[in-house]
């Protein structure tokens, strides 16, 4: 804010006197000037820009899963909870409500179509690399359809399909010999012959197939209950 303010003032005084004696006094000037003074008051904000980093690490899931045909336990009695001798129907339904629906199913027909099976007709039904075996007539059951037997591999691909079959401790198509003989001690290994391949015994209505009979050597196939050609 500007203000100005100019104060001009002439006092002039002047004496005379027709006396010769008496002294003559000059005018005096006195000036005064108030300046004017600006202030200017200046409004400073001071901007102050907080920035926050904030760092997270990334967050790593592991997520194990486990193929549903664990539930199928492989064993002499029968595969997972159908046992040898069940209703034929109701065993499909079963291992259909767990590993989906089979890939093929022959239907009732003429056992003489699949070689030397027992009874008067029978039925496979498969899931991949996994058949089951029915007839009206075996060692469990007779005079009606009921399951009989079962057979879980070999892997016609890379991978044995359905996964995850084993016996109750941990044995399935995959294992070493090394690992059968750990889990089953009095299992009977087999070399072979010009007929039949390596294979192994576990217990009546369990055995099957090998790569070899050395420790390395794996297992290709299970078989359970006892089906064609017993």
């Amino acid at each position: 804010m500007l203000v100005g303010t100019l104060v001009l003032a002439i006092v002039a005084t002047a004496c005379g006197s027709d006396d010769a004696s008496g002294p003559a006094t000059s005018a005096s000037a006195t000036t005064a000037v108030i300046g004017a003074t600006t202030s200017t008051v200046g409004t400073t904000t001071t901007s102050s820009t907080s920035t926050s980093t904030s760092t997270s690490a990334p967050s790593t899931t592991t997520s194990t899963t486990t193929p549903p045909g664990v539930q199928l336990v492989l064993s002499e009695t029968g595969l997972g909870t159908a046992a040898f001798g069940a209703e034929a129907d109701g065993v499909v339904s079963y291992v259909d409500s767990i590993i989906g629906a089979p890939t093929t199913d022959t239907g009732w027909v003429d056992p003489a179509t699949f070689g030397a099976c027992p009874g008067t007709e029978l039925r496979i039904v498969t899931w991949n690399d996994l058949s089951l075996y029915f007839s009206d007539e075996s060692i469990v059951a007779t005079g009606r359809r009921h399951f009989m037997s079962y057979i879980y591999g070999p892997a016609f691909a890379a991978e044995i399909n359905p996964l995850g079959l084993r016996t109750s401790n941990g044995i399935g198509v995959g294992s070493t010999v090394a690992e059968l003989r750990g889990a089953f001690p009095t299992a009977v290994v087999n070399p072979g012959d010009e007929l039949a391949g390596p294979s192994f015994f576990i217990v009546d209505g369990l055995f099957g197939y090998l790569s070899g009979i050395s420790d390395a050597d794996v297992v290709t196939e299970f078989v359970g209950g006892f089906g064609c050609g017993e």
